[in-house]
């Protein structure tokens, strides 16, 4: 599993780079900003709440992975908060821009893909993703969510990345 807890889903189908995950309940704790080229403003947010800015001054483990996404103009950044809290007894953020949400049960189409964090890249992957959907008859229900699961300092080779879609099937 490596060095940190990895938000948890079951795996319903597979084909190539692309997988069929259902996520359980889980709570996401996340910031709003102003997008960069990076897709990375609004992590020190986040990780300050963890850090210990919290009301019970509490140390919180890093998850995996790093969620990002665009909602109007701006970009929300998020860890998901570990399995061991629940809504009553996770630590509540003093920072005002960061906010822990609950975050339902859902099906999402993810593809994996190793590299850079680029438009160029996102963009390639995400091409390949909205075909699969459109073939296999899902329905696209949220933005594009980045997952990265390395910090940046770690050579883009190396780097594990998906691109997620939460979706409904309307084979049904």
């Amino acid at each position: 599993m490596g060095l940190f807890e990895t938000l948890p889903y079951q795996r319903l189908k597979k084909e190539g780079k692309i997988e069929i995950r259902k996520y359980n309940d889980f709570l996401l704790a996340s910031t709003k900003t102003k997008p960069n080229k990076h897709q990375d403003s609004g992590f020190s947010n986040v990780f300050d709440y963890i850090s210990k800015n919290n009301d019970k001054k509490e140390k919180i483990s890093m998850t995996t992975p790093v969620v990002t996404y665009q909602e109007e103009d701006k970009l929300i950044t998020g860890f998901y908060v570990p399995r061991k809290y629940d809504k009553s007894t996770v630590p509540k953020p003093t920072n005002n821009d960061v906010v822990v949400e609950d975050m339902k049960e859902a099906l999402y189409a993810v593809i994996r893909f190793r590299g850079k964090w680029t438009e160029e890249n996102y963009q390639k992957y995400d091409h390949i993703l909205k075909e699969y959907i459109t073939l296999h008859n899902y329905e696209i229900q949220s933005s594009r969510l980045l997952f990265r699961y390395q910090p940046p300092f770690i050579p883009s080779f190396l780097r594990h990345n998906e691109i997620a879609y939460k979706i409904n099937n309307n084979n049904k």
